[in-house]
């Protein structure tokens, strides 16, 4: 087929992926890969090229000057790259209470085409009258575990998700601090906390540890209203007149059923009304994020990201 392209020109589009919170159960870049053979199948002379960046290496990249034809982004990056993404049509497959999030001003520049959401997982061993709210300390073998752990000084607005919740008045002392959601994931593990607010990812940890007997029974608490573990996709300006509409066509094609009902294999969710998940857990944590959820407009500043984090956590906790 490579070889063959009927005489048509060969098009390569470059798309970086930059990853600024943890996915699935699978890589989101081996997702868009899958979506880019079989746009390719559709359009036999159009070759997608997906590089994964870290949100350094993006930033370092942009300095020299250097761009794709397309980018695959979440809130952390967004900021770094509004100036380069040209104006999107209107989507009406995607939620609309998702597609403003990919707008500056009226402009939409970006489509939301992969969405996560948020869990509270407990040790059932551990919990005293089955009281998630609280989410107080208790000593076993006098040793302290914590009540609650996550990490705050991220990208991702932990502390949001359970305001969003109603969990208010928390302490402070009950809160043990992680400096990445793998290490809050780990603090759990080793029963250092009761509980862990975590991603789907951590659900998907759990949910194989304790199939696998590496970890005894679970509470799992999926939490609806609020969600900031988006994946966006965007067209750059500068990109080569033969590969705009190439470009255009594949950012819609990701937010298309015939894409969408693939990620049921990465353990992640539709950003459109698609339904993925038919039984078991994942069909309950689908049904809440199926809910109207709130989130941050994926272009806000770093400086602005970490404002509303602190001050979110300040009130959760009173401090």
């Amino acid at each position: 087929e490579y070889l063959n392209l009927s005489n048509k020109q060969k098009v390569v589009i470059n798309l970086w992926h930059i990853e600024t919170f943890e996915g699935g159960s699978n890589s989101r870049a081996k997702f868009l890969e899958k979506q880019a053979i079989k746009f390719n199948k559709e359009n036999n002379n159009c070759f997608i090229s997906v590089s994964t960046l870290t949100e350094e290496q993006l930033f370092l990249n942009l300095k020299e000057n250097k761009l794709p034809d397309m980018f695959s982004f979440a809130v952390g990056s967004g900021y770094l790259i509004s100036s380069y993404l040209q104006k999107l049509d209107n989507n009406s497959q995607i939620r609309k209470d998702l597609i403003n999030y990919g707008k500056i001003g009226d402009n939409l520049i970006a489509y939301p085409y992969i969405l996560s959401g948020y869990c509270v997982i407990s040790h059932n061993s551990l919990l005293i009258d089955d009281n998630l709210n609280n989410f107080i300390s208790n000593t076993t073998n006098k040793k302290e575990i914590k009540g609650i752990t996550y990490s705050k000084d991220n990208f991702i607005n932990t502390s949001k998700v359970l305001i969003k919740n109603n969990y208010k008045n928390l302490n402070k002392s009950d809160y043990l601090f992680a400096n990445s959601t793998y290490e809050a994931y780990l603090n759990f593990i080793n029963k250092k906390s009761i509980s862990l607010l975590g991603t789907a990812r951590d659900v998907s940890r759990c949910k194989n540890r304790e199939k696998n007997g590496k970890l005894s029974s679970c509470k799992y608490i999926f939490l609806p209203n609020y969600s900031d573990l988006i994946q966006y996709v965007g067209v750059s300006k500068t990109i080569e007149k033969e590969k705009k509409n190439y470009a255009l066509e594949f950012s819609k094609f990701l937010t298309l059923p015939t894409s969408q009902l693939d990620l049921k294999n990465y353990g992640l969710f539709s950003t459109t009304d698609v339904k993925l998940y038919k039984t078991d857990y994942m069909c309950d944590f689908e049904d809440e994020l199926k809910k109207e959820l709130t989130s941050i407009n994926v272009f806000t500043n770093k400086k602005d990201i970490d404002f509303e984090n602190e001050n979110c956590f300040n009130n959760l906790f009173n401090v």
